[in-house]
């Protein structure tokens, strides 16, 4: 694949994957979204960083539904959420690694 479609590929679902996140805090639907990101923001990540994070979640459920290996789960979604930053980034704050 050409470098310059792949790069072209990888904006638009970041983009994507961005709006999902966008909406899902906007609609507080699910709330968990909304709560893990205001979590992760008074953990001392970023704003980017925190949608980084749950963008590494939301990818995973496209992936599944993509590969039809049980699509879309809100419950193994909600759960995910609530161990951010784990497993894709260590704590912040020292006291949140006990």
């Amino acid at each position: 694949m050409d470098k310059k479609v792949e790069n072209e590929m990888n904006v638009r679902l970041l983009n994507a994957i961005h709006a999902v996140i966008d909406q899902q805090i906007a609609e507080k639907n699910p709330p968990d979204t909304l709560i893990a990101y205001e979590r992760l923001l008074d953990d001392g990540f970023t704003h980017d960083e925190a949608y980084s994070l749950i963008g590494q979640l939301v990818g995973m459920e496209i992936a599944e539904e993509i590969r039809g290996e049980g699509g879309l789960n809100m419950a193994r979604y909600a759960a995910a959420l609530e161990e951010l930053p784990a497993p894709f980034a260590k704590p912040k704050r020292e006291n949140d690694a006990d």
